[in-house]
């Protein structure tokens, strides 16, 4: 057992999920668990209560889909334990029924209770959600870039302690909510690795850190580091200046600069508001309260 045993846990959880164990994975959840879903699709929103989440996620997201034919674990990482909180990063999909394939990549934020996971919340790429699970499409189409997101992070040796890795995540998201993104870039280790999810024109995986500039060219509002260990950071945010995006940033440390950047957020708001293509002939829409990064885990300080 580690040192933390949120991580076994985990890790378990990615394993039954591996395997198709899913009343085991369920079994890790409190009956009263909160799930907060990025977007603001029909699988978007705060969920309540373990078997309400998994009887309205079987029915919308695995219901489109062909199961027991392979895997719906692709790839899992676990990123970093702090305390009652756990992060990792998870890839999966199947072939959905109609054609085509559900391929998604997920930010899991997990914080536990008794043992058991209590509340979570996950942000990933809600133009796939669109387009494979509820068959909308985008008005222009869209192609995965040449060099796609993927979990892997390159070798990296942190020369921080919790506190510094908290520090540098800290000034890091000041440059970008100051749009001062000299100051941000400042923060980047030489020839790092960003990771953008999704087929927007900003997604893929990059070594130049100039392109934050237009990742977050509207900067960001108010955020907050919620999890850091030695190596590795996590910051939920909202966009600035009037824009319906929110943010789940992995800043994993090389040396006392980021290593990597890993960014998770609204696709599909990304692709009407940065770049004005539309999800046709209308977005699926949440019957849930909405999703919002601020208010789980407890309102921001």
């Amino acid at each position: 057992m580690t040192e933390n045993p949120n991580e076994d846990t985990v890790r378990d959880y990615y394993r039954a999920m591996g395997e198709g164990d899913f009343a085991h994975v369920v079994s890790l959840h409190d009956p009263d668990v909160t799930c907060w879903m990025s977007g603001t699709s029909l699988v978007s929103g705060r969920f309540e209560q373990r078997d309400a989440l998994y009887a309205h996620m079987g029915e919308h997201v695995l219901g489109p889909l062909v199961s027991g034919t392979e895997p719906y674990v692709k790839g899992s990482r676990l990123v970093l334990t702090d305390g009652a909180f756990a992060v990792g990063l998870l890839h999966g999909g199947l072939p959905a029924q109609d054609g085509g394939r559900y391929d998604q990549f997920y930010l899991q934020i997990f914080r536990f209770q008794n043992g058991l996971i209590r509340e979570i919340v996950e942000l990933f790429d809600t133009v796939m959600v669109e387009t494979a699970l509820m068959k909308n499409r985008l008005e222009t189409p869209r192609h995965l870039p040449q060099a796609p997101f993927d979990l892997d992070a390159p070798s990296l040796a942190s020369a921080l302690d919790r506190a510094g890795m908290v520090a540098l995540a800290e000034r890091f998201a000041q440059g970008l909510a100051a749009q001062d993104f000299a100051a941000a870039q400042g923060c980047i280790a030489d020839m790092a690795e960003i990771g953008v999810i999704g087929s927007t024109p900003v997604s893929g995986r990059f070594h130049d850190s100039a392109l934050i500039a237009r990742i977050f060219a509207d900067g960001l509002g108010p955020y907050r580091v919620v999890a850091a260990d030695r190596g590795a950071a996590v910051v939920l945010a909202h966009a600035g200046q009037g824009y319906a995006q929110q943010y789940g940033l992995v800043i994993e440390a090389d040396g006392p600069r980021i290593g990597c950047l890993s960014v998770f957020f609204d696709t599909v708001a990304a692709e009407a508001h940065q770049f004005g293509n539309r999800i046709v002939p209308a977005p699926s829409h949440s019957i849930k309260p909405p999703f919002d990064v601020l208010q789980a885990f407890g309102p921001a300080p």
